[in-house]
C-alpha cells in the first residue's frame, strides 16, 4: 500500500522562454545574453532598493543626531552619495537601452524571469 503520491519538482516546462535563448530544449550561446539581461535587470533593482533604503536611513539619522553637526554632515553626504548611486544606476539602463536601439539586439532589453510570464 502506497500512500504518498508522486511529488515532481517541475510538472510542465517553461513556455516563455525567450526564442533565441533555447533551440530544440537546449541552450544556446544566445542564452549568455539572456542570463546577463536578467542578471543586469535583478541587479538594476536591488541598486534602486538599496539606495532608497539608505536615504530613509541617512534621514532617520539626521532626525535622530539633529543637534549634532559631525553627524548631521554625515548624514547628509549618506544621502548625496544614495542620490550619486541611483543616478548611475538609472544611467546604465539608459546606456544599454541605447545600445540596444543603436545595434538591434533586442535581448538585452527583455528582461525577463522563464517561467514568470513576466516582463521587467
Amino acid at each position: 500500500m502506497q500512500i504518498v503520491k508522486q511529488a515532481y519538482a517541475q510538472t510542465q516546462a517553461w513556455s516563455d522562454i525567450s526564442e533565441g535563448c533555447v533551440n530544440n530544449g537546449t541552450a544556446t550561446i544566445q542564452g549568455i545574453g539572456c542570463m546577463l539581461a536578467n542578471v543586469f535587470s535583478i541587479a538594476l533593482t536591488a541598486l534602486g532598493i538599496a539606495g532608497f533604503i539608505m536615504i530613509i536611513y541617512a534621514a532617520f539619522n539626521m532626525m535622530i543626531m539633529g543637534g549634532n553637526s559631525q553627524a548631521t554632515e554625515k548624514s547628509k553626504n549618506t544621502i548625496t552619495m544614495a542620490v550619486v548611486g541611483i543616478i548611475l544606476a538609472l544611467s546604465s539602463f539608459i546606456i544599454v537601452n541605447l545600445i540596444s536601439d543603436f545595434t538591434g539586439l533586442e535581448v538585452i532589453k527583455n528582461f525577463t524571469i522563464p517561467g514568470s510570464a513576466k516582463n521587467w
